[in-house]
């Protein structure tokens, strides 16, 4: 039995598209740029640490346990949609940026989160202000709308190649220990048996 949980542990190691990782064992000490749906986002945040994140087409899945913080920007104003408001401490839009953010600090919180970008632009509060008066106060002839055009800041993509091959050559590191652990059980299993003439 315990061989061939052994051997299941290595099959999952094999498999593509599996990911797991210990409880905060996912840290962005910098921006880490993601593409979802076409639209950059900015993962960032000092010392933020999550459980695991899921990139999918469309969206993108964030596990957030206790203690755990997570942050994302769109540079380009984009919408941000959350499938929870449960941790959210941030849900900001300027001039500049959309910005999502979740604090489980000091909480016993457990929480997953969809985010979903959109081309949609998100809506400046001040921008909706100062539009509405704009309108209301004309009463001459019928002037232009007051147009203001998003500022997108420019972002210097970080290359995550090189984590990921990190996490690659880790994972080849521990299945090469499980391997020599299971080489050496076996060992041990053979001569045990050949001591007592059960083989």
């Amino acid at each position: 039995m315990k061989k061939l949980l052994l051997s299941g542990s290595i099959t999952a190691l094999l498999l593509p598209g599996l990911a797991f990782a210990a409880y905060n064992d996912v840290s962005m000490n910098t921006t880490v740029v993601l593409t979802v749906n076409g639209i950059t986002l900015n993962v960032s945040g000092s010392g933020a640490t999550i459980e695991s994140l899921v990139i999918n087409p469309t969206n993108f899945q964030v596990a957030i346990k206790n203690g755990s913080l997570f942050q994302v920007t769109a540079p380009g104003r984009e919408s941000l949609s959350a499938s929870t408001g449960q941790g959210q401490n941030v849900k900001t839009c300027n001039s500049t940026e959309s910005v999502l953010g979740y604090n489980l600090s000091g909480t016993n919180e457990t929480i997953t989160v969809t985010v979903t970008p959109s081309t949609t632009l998100c809506t400046d509060a001040t921008e909706a202000t100062s539009t509405s008066r704009s309108d209301a106060g004309g009463g001459g002839g019928g002037g232009a709308p007051v147009v203001t055009a998003p500022v997108i800041t420019p972002v210097t993509p970080v290359v995550v190649q090189t984590a990921n091959a990190a996490a690659i050559a880790a994972i080849k590191t521990q299945l090469i220990a499980l391997i020599q652990q299971l080489i050496v059980l076996l060992n041990q299993e053979i001569q045990t048996m050949q001591a007592s003439g059960n083989y």
